[in-house]
């Protein structure tokens, strides 16, 4: 059985991997974001070269007017699908750390039970506040974490819907001034 220092040095070393963990995780939904930005940069970048170039190309007012057109729908669309990225990122980002720390948590709260297992004769009241302490922190997190699972997919379901209203909005002021 390991002693109470090994059991300590073991917990602080789960704690270490944790944090190693959990800064990976962050850093690798930066780089997810990064490369979605880039990835709608390089987009927008050709459509406004081709856009770009009808309207060079146009040879009326008429043409030049529908390009026109054209260029200012696609800038639209562009915005409202950065947000729209930019929003599913930070809700990824979230219920990804949200994961990782309710795995931490877990593996903690199992540590620190191993840990006062093996408190010495006569510690029992203070090992079961203890692991009492556990339970109910372990169980808060878990609620928190749910809670934040559902805010998160509110927060997407109510952007979809703004992007839905905004686009039926332009539909419409299209219509009318055509």
């Amino acid at each position: 059985m390991a002693t109470p220092q090994e059991q300590f040095l073991d917990l602080y070393r789960t704690s270490l991997e944790g944090m190693v963990s959990m800064t990976r995780a962050t850093l690798d939904e930066a780089e997810r974001l990064r490369t979605k930005q880039l990835e709608a940069i390089r987009e927008a970048l050709d459509e406004n070269a081709a856009l770009s170039r009808e309207i060079a190309g146009a040879g009326t007012p008429e043409d030049l007017f529908n390009a026109q057109t054209k260029f200012a729908n696609h800038q639209f669309e562009v915005a409202l699908g950065y947000w729209g990225k930019l929003f599913e990122a930070a809700s990824h980002t979230q219920l990804e750390a949200m994961k990782r720390m309710e795995e931490q948590s877990a593996l903690f709260h199992d540590r620190c039970a191993a840990l006062l297992d093996g408190a010495p004769p006569g510690a029992e009241p203070m090992v079961a506040a203890m692991k009492s302490f556990l339970q109910a922190a372990r169980a808060a997190y878990g609620i928190g974490a749910q809670a934040t699972e559902q805010a998160a997919k509110l927060t997407e379901a109510q952007f979809v819907t703004a992007t839905a209203g905004i686009r039926e909005a332009v539909a419409q002021a299209r219509k009318k001034s055509a």
